[in-house]
């Protein structure tokens, strides 16, 4: 059904529920029939569950936030369109065309992509089957795509940061040069799966698909940029930029780097973006970290005591292991209103194992976090938002 609740017009919701009837009846060769031409429609919010609209032509189509449970969208054309933050739990998205489409945080849970065109694409694409990467990436950041059957589906290049692959069956799909940075990947099915140049750094992988990869003798830790070399300059650039206030020198502003090991105790790194970045081992003891982002990066066994985390963003980061013992975690004034925060960031980052008994903390975001066997205190938990956080009474089990 169609409901008015979207906030669209009530004469475009029943142009919506005409075009939808006349649809499925040119899907049965009804007289009167028509195929749905609903290219570059703004069809946000609206709640579409099962709707039929296999083979429906969708390019560019802004489906954000709309309500497509159980819908049939196979072989549909929906290049370049906006799904992103759609609920798509057993949608059909079978031989689907999703070049350049954008899905990010969308649910794909028990989803059928089964040969998806997710490949990089553009609006030109949509009548062509060009092998030539042109257009935009796919994405799928955040996407929950857990036990979706994605058999044979082009993934090639897609960017699938932080999504969830949990139980997914990815036999025969082709995922050369896609991003699986901090991807779930526990239980998936890569049997003739093609992973060449894919990106694996800081996904979480069980021990059968280390296995697997093993054998395919690929590195999970392979493909990041090698910055060794240049780091002491950026480094040098972002001093400068923070003491001028943004005036002079370089933000340093990273991203898929390889950092594992840097020295980076007492650095300023204020403001800092290093977004899937691996810094396993790093040492940042009294680092300055305050409103920088990590979001996506690596942090497992990294030294983070004493340091100042306040406003940083850790979303989906691998702490696991981690020492932020007497770190700092508070929220920071927006633009200096006391009554607007921006608290430290550790949506489902993992935390299994790490010290996190700190010496000041505010109103933390730990949704969804892992935090099991972790060693905690109350100034960490209090106020805390730890809806859906895992091993939360083990962790403070541990305390002290």
């Amino acid at each position: 059904m169609v409901e008015r609740s979207s906030g669209h017009k009530a004469g475009f919701l029943e142009d919506i529920k005409k075009t939808l009837a006349a649809h499925r009846k040119w899907l049965d060769g009804k007289h009167g029939g028509r195929r749905a031409e609903l290219s570059f429609s703004d069809l946000s919010g609206l709640s579409l569950p099962r709707a039929v609209l296999g083979k429906a032509r969708l390019t560019g189509a802004c489906l954000a936030g709309a309500d497509l449970a159980g819908a049939d969208l196979s072989a549909a054309i929906l290049v370049m369109a906006d799904l992103s933050q759609a609920d798509l739990r057993g949608a059909s998205l079978l031989g689907a065309d999703l070049r350049g489409a954008c899905l990010n945080g969308a649910n794909l849970a028990d989803a059928n992509l089964a040969g998806a065109d997710l490949r990089t694409g553009g609006a030109t694409t949509a009548q062509s089957d060009d092998a030539k990467p042109a257009g935009r990436r796919t994405a799928l950041v955040d996407a929950n795509l857990s036990r979706a059957l994605m058999m044979g589906s082009k993934l090639e290049n897609c960017d699938l940061t932080g999504a969830e692959l949990v139980d997914a069956d990815l036999s025969g799909a082709d995922l050369s040069g896609a991003i699986l940075v901090a991807t779930d990947l526990s239980g998936v099915t890569l049997t003739n799966t093609t992973l060449t140049g894919a990106v694996l750094s800081g996904a979480q992988l069980d021990a059968t698909v280390r296995g697997l990869l093993a054998e395919l003798g690929i590195d999970p830790r392979a493909g990041l940029a090698d910055v060794r070399a240049r780091l002491p300059d950026l480094l040098d650039q972002h001093r400068l930029w923070v003491g001028s206030g943004g005036g002079g020198g370089k933000r340093l502003d990273l991203d898929m780097a390889d950092l594992s090991g840097a020295d980076l105790a007492g650095r300023d790194l204020s403001g800092a973006r290093l977004q899937r970045c691996t810094l396993t081992g790093a040492k940042l003891q009294g680092a300055i970290l305050v409103m920088a982002d990590l979001a996506y990066s690596a942090l497992e066994q990294a030294d983070l005591g004493g340091s100042d985390l306040s406003g940083c963003v850790l979303r989906r980061a691998n702490l696991s292991g981690a020492n932020l013992k007497e770190a700092v975690l508070r929220h920071v004034a927006i633009n200096g209103d006391v009554a607007r925060h921006w608290p430290t960031n550790l949506q489902h980052a993992r935390l299994a194992g790490a010290d996190l008994r700190c010496a000041a903390a505010e109103g933390l975001l730990l949704c969804y976090a892992d935090l099991t066997g972790a060693r905690v205190n109350m100034t960490l938990l209090t106020g805390a938002d730890l809806r859906g956080a895992r091993g939360c009474h083990r962790a403070e089990a541990a305390e002290g």
